[in-house]
């Protein structure tokens, strides 16, 4: 039996964190599960193959974005040559990609492998603090993005990294 789980992607949480995604990655996660059909990503624990991904840009991004836009403001000064374009280019992005997809379901997977559990975020500072993560392919956009008020109650018990028989 397939069973559904939300993934949820926030926006980094620092402009260390916005620069490293544009320096190092080039796009941000909402960007690259939306270029992809397969990537591995973060999951509950007991995630198996068969259940269904559904990718979510978190709704609390844009109140991130902002503030970073402010703080890049005060900071503009003391930032490296270059850095602020990038920064401020980015932010934007970041604010484009929320009026497309903020707040709402915008793709969606099949778990196709066991999950791994991986220490990357903590290890690398990032705003995303899983172990869990499941290799996750057929992935679809969801065209327009779906408001998750209109997804069924039950998605929403399972806490990230919890375990499904203890919250169904």
């Amino acid at each position: 039996m397939s069973r559904p789980f939300i993934t949820n992607i926030s926006f980094p949480k620092s402009l260390d964190e916005v620069l490293y995604f544009m320096k190092e990655r080039g796009r941000f996660d909402v960007e690259e599960v939306a270029g992809s059909i397969y990537v591995e990503w973060t999951a509950p624990k007991g995630a198996q193959v068969g259940d269904t991904a559904f990718f979510m840009h978190s709704k609390t991004s844009i109140d991130t974005i902002r503030h970073l836009k402010r703080e890049l403001e005060r900071a503009r000064d003391e930032l490296a040559s270059g850095d602020y374009d990038i920064l401020l280019a980015a932010l934007n992005r970041g604010e484009d990609l929320y009026r497309k997809c903020g707040g709402a379901i915008f793709a969606q997977g099949t778990v196709c492998g066991e999950v791994i559990v991986d220490n990357v975020a903590a290890r690398d500072g990032l705003h995303w603090r899983s172990v869990y993560y499941a290799p996750i392919d057929s992935i679809s956009l969801i065209e327009p993005p779906d408001s998750y008020r209109r997804v069924p109650r039950f998605y929403f018990d399972l806490p990230h990294g919890g375990d499904y028989e203890a919250h169904q």
